[in-house]
């Protein structure tokens, strides 16, 4: 648990750096509205997500749909609070967009990870007893 915890916090300052990155882009460069830029940052940082959780974090056996649906599932739940949470503090307690984003990362890679660990890459009891399962050391 703590060593996935560690690799997952590692694809997680990447990917919140690589996010960002593309929100920040986004908003200054091609002058597109917060919403445009969180969605163009959320969908290349999901499928950045998903290729190193899958590969190193989780070490998912298997690569099915269904694992990246579950996946993507989770950060559709991240992606509507995220939008949520700038709306309220761009609209209502007037931030900026990008102070904004870096308080709604907090709570959005909390939500990420326990719907991962719990959801999107559970081991089953079948994969482990079938020896699938690669313990994560």
């Amino acid at each position: 648990m703590q060593s996935q915890s560690i690799k997952f916090l590692i694809i997680g300052i990447l990917n919140t750096v690589v996010g960002y990155l593309i929100y920040f882009v986004c908003l200054k460069f091609f002058d597109l509205n917060y919403i445009f830029s969180l969605l163009y940052a959320h969908v290349l940082g999901v499928l950045h997500s998903y290729f190193w959780n899958s590969k190193w974090t989780f070490k998912k056996g298997r690569k099915t749909y269904k694992n990246l649906l579950k996946f993507s599932g989770v950060y559709g739940v991240s992606f509507l609070i995220n939008l949520l949470v700038l709306y309220i503090l761009i609209n209502y307690l007037s931030l900026t967009p990008l102070l904004s984003q870096g308080f709604a990362l907090f709570i959005t890679t909390l939500i990420s990870f326990i719907g991962h660990k719990y959801w999107s890459f559970k081991i089953s009891k079948t994969h482990i007893r079938s020896g699938e399962h690669v313990e994560n050391k």
